[in-house]
């Protein structure tokens, strides 16, 4: 595994990069001192394909865990959305140490990022990008936004993980 420091003072936080590493999204967590409650914002084929992984992970490091689903595609990218992932963090229980886990692309990256940085003033958020452009790009540098009419990406705000963990066997 390599892992990169983005070294952005307070807001400073470590890329981890490597195969079969999704596995440990719970300890990492651990090790950065949180506990309690995670939240995983994904989409249907990703919650297929890696939801379980990362749900058993944050169970073993003693999360009491939530799954929330989002429609695959760039619609989810909304105020709308985000209104309804608002409605389910407030009826799990999620408070202000919760963290938001992004589980998928670019998309889940942005919506999940934009509720991460707008819920309760700001939640924890944990980036698990799944494709290569996530991997390298949506989920660094801490954009996060929505979409609303023609606004693409103008609604939301520059929120950095506490940590992004690329699993470099989702690509």
């Amino acid at each position: 595994m390599k892992t990169i420091d983005v070294r952005l003072g307070q807001n400073s936080y470590s890329i981890h990069i490597g195969s079969g590493i999704l596995s440990q999204t719970g300890q990492r967590l651990n090790e950065l001192g949180y506990s309690g409650k995670a939240v995983v914002i994904t989409n249907p084929v990703v919650m297929k394909l890696y939801g379980n992984v990362v749900k058993l992970s944050l169970i073993e490091a003693g999360y009491k865990t939530t799954i929330l689903e989002v429609p695959d595609g760039e619609e989810s990218k909304s105020l709308e959305s985000a209104g309804k992932l608002y409605q389910q963090l407030a009826e799990s229980g999620a408070e202000r140490s919760t963290c938001i886990l992004a589980l998928g692309g670019g998309v889940i990256g942005d919506l999940a990022g934009f509720v991460a940085a707008t819920y309760m003033r700001g939640v924890p958020l944990v980036q698990l990008p799944t494709t290569l452009l996530a991997q390298c790009d949506s989920s660094i540098g801490g954009k996060t936004a929505v979409n609303h009419g023609q606004l693409k990406n103008e609604i939301g705000a520059f929120y950095q993980p506490k940590i992004t963990v690329s699993d470099i066997t989702t690509l």
